[in-house]
């Protein structure tokens, strides 16, 4: 199983975790912070796997910055659909991913850093299920011009 998808995993197992009404912040917490990383190694591995040299996709995944990824990210979100309607579909999906990577990356800055949220069996769900949602239209996308741009986006090679 690739990391992404052991990340997910390991998210369901902490969020499930615990007395069903008694729940620990800690184990919720970094459900929520699991569900994010999955989708951001998703999306590092996905372009380390364009670069030519095997050995080197670990280093180069390690370039990606989360500020930079989440400003990238905020432009996809925000910005028009395409006026060709073939490129539609691939543009409403790219914004699916874009807008889970936001907003889970909020939600894991507040389960990591923000001591004074309390964190329900719910939310934390909804963000394992927000990230799946997300890591289910990439690949639906993922070989599409747009998506491989994307990726190449979120190095932070656009200002």
């Amino acid at each position: 199983m690739a990391y992404h998808d052991d990340l997910i995993q390991h998210a369901i197992l902490l969020s499930e975790l615990d007395l069903p009404n008694e729940p620990k912040q800690v184990n919720l917490r970094r459900a929520v912070s699991a569900a994010y990383y999955g989708l951001f190694h998703l999306l590092t591995t996905e372009a380390a796997m364009n670069w030519k040299n095997e050995t080197q996709r670990n280093r180069f995944a390690r370039i990606f910055d989360h500020g930079r990824m989440k400003s990238c990210c905020s432009r996809v979100s925000s910005g028009p659909l395409p006026d060709d309607p073939a490129e539609i579909k691939v543009a409403k999906e790219l914004k699916l991913v874009a807008d889970g990577f936001v907003r889970l990356q909020q939600a894991r800055n507040t389960a990591d850093y923000d001591s004074s949220k309390v964190w329900s069996r719910t939310q934390a769900r909804e963000a394992i299920a927000e990230a799946r949602d997300a890591m289910a239209a990439w690949s639906g996308i993922r070989e599409s011009r747009v998506a491989q741009d994307y990726l190449l986006d979120l190095m932070g090679t656009r200002s």
